[in-house]
């Protein structure tokens, strides 16, 4: 499980990642995101909308932990802000 760092240096992982259909074109992503800053295991889910179409269809020819990180890493720009919110009231 590859661990990510937020701006602030927080660190988390990606549990789970899913994708809908949200137009033409576009996929909405949603991700299962986990960290222990507090010792114990604190999971919240983020969601957000990519047309990146090429890098989804790469990430679909994924399996398990490679594919939940590759699609999360499609949408992490657009969710970095919340994700580092999320950690900092978790402290």
């Amino acid at each position: 499980m590859k661990t990510y760092s937020t701006d602030s240096g927080h660190q988390f992982s990606v549990d789970y990642a899913s994708s809908l259909p949200a137009g033409y074109g576009h996929r909405e992503i949603k991700v299962t995101l986990v960290t222990s800053v507090t010792g114990e295991r604190i999971t919240k889910e983020f969601k957000a909308v990519t047309s990146n179409m090429p890098d989804y269809d790469h990430a679909s020819d994924l399996e398990g932990q490679e594919k939940y990180e590759a699609l999360f890493e499609l949408i992490q720009y657009n969710i970095d802000r919340l994700v580092d919110e999320w950690l900092l009231e978790e402290l």
